[in-house]
């Protein structure tokens, strides 16, 4: 891997790790913004067009379970939609 490559990605790691947006980021480490979308798009696959959305479910189609690698969460009716989000991500880390 040459170097350039692993130092953009130690720089996209540290974006994501900062909770910052792109913008301030860039201003904060001095650099440019277009070099860093470029380094992104290179680095970064491609997101499904779904992915980090919530879907619309039918109100007959609660409560659901969600499981993945012996993790279950009950998401019923009138579920707070934020905290299902901090939920997933917290569990997206492990």
């Amino acid at each position: 891997m040459s170097a350039q490559l692993f130092e953009w990605q130690n720089k996209i790691t540290a974006w994501r790790d900062s909770g910052l947006s792109i913008a301030a980021w860039c201003r904060n480490n001095n650099e440019g913004y277009d070099r860093f979308i470029y380094w992104r798009n290179r680095l970064q696959p491609p997101e499904s067009p779904s992915a980090g959305k919530f879907l619309p479910l039918p109100l007959a189609a609660t409560p659901i379970t969600l499981e993945c690698h012996g993790i279950s969460v009950l998401v019923t009716t009138g579920f707070d939609p934020q905290l299902l989000k901090d939920i997933l991500s917290l569990l997206k880390g492990w």
